[in-house]
């Protein structure tokens, strides 16, 4: 049983990264993702007849990969969504630029979690399920930054990564992902490995080539686990 004084303080936002607490403002309603998800596995189940439902649930998984991965790829910076994202505005005014292109990045990448999640029968709109995928978005998020050009880290070893934070407070994960996350980025940001900031989130093939990787790690998670 987890403790109360973590949930607690976890609900009251003390300690709590920065980072994710502009991602849980802008984060789209559960309910709404799981509610899309289901209907296009229903729709691969109607026209996939013949396969079986590993091979339906992998084709409408990769699907929603393809999707995020197109959408982020041509999407503008933060300061260029605030009319059309609910609190975004309310996170640029908080954190800055740089802090909300990434929170509006990572935004994409947790929903596509979540959507995926969803895929592999995981109920979203359960707390514990949902922490679960912040930590495995935080996760790739993290790795396909920090490989800088070397391999990336195969399907078991992620698998086996995730599951170690999995073990203890799913609490504590997820807050310590996320500061890992912000120092990551923020790095990556100084450096201009990835040339991000006010107007630009990641760059287009940058944040579609994360996508697609953090995508890739989720399938693998939710999937081979």
């Amino acid at each position: 049983m987890e403790d109360n004084t973590n949930q607690k303080n976890y609900d009251n936002g003390n300690d709590k990264p920065v980072l994710l607490k502009a991602v849980e403002i802008i984060l789209a309603d559960p309910a709404e993702i799981k509610k899309e998800a289901i209907a296009l596995r229903n729709k691969f189940e109607n026209n996939c007849s013949d396969k079986t439902p590993d091979e339906i649930k992998l084709k409408a998984a990769r699907k929603i990969v393809s999707n995020y991965s197109y959408f982020t790829s041509f999407i503008g910076g933060a300061t260029s969504l605030t009319g059309i994202i609910p609190g975004l505005g309310q996170v640029i005014a908080i954190t800055g630029g740089s802090t909300a292109d990434v929170a509006l990045s990572m935004k994409y990448q947790i929903e596509m979690t979540m959507a995926i999640a969803t895929i592999y029968d995981h109920d979203i709109e359960i707390e514990e399920e949902k922490r679960i995928c912040l930590i495995i978005a935080g996760l790739g998020a993290i790795n396909e930054a920090a490989k800088e050009g070397g391999k990336a880290i195969g399907s078991k070893a992620f698998i086996k990564m995730a599951q170690q934070y999995l073990k203890g407070s799913t609490l504590t994960a997820v807050k310590e992902i996320f500061k890992k996350v912000g120092v990551t980025f923020t790095r990556k940001a100084l450096e201009k490995s990835i040339p991000f900031g006010i107007g630009v989130i990641i760059g287009a093939s940058a944040n579609k080539g994360l996508t697609i990787y953090v995508g890739s790690k989720a399938i693998d998670f939710f999937r081979l686990q």
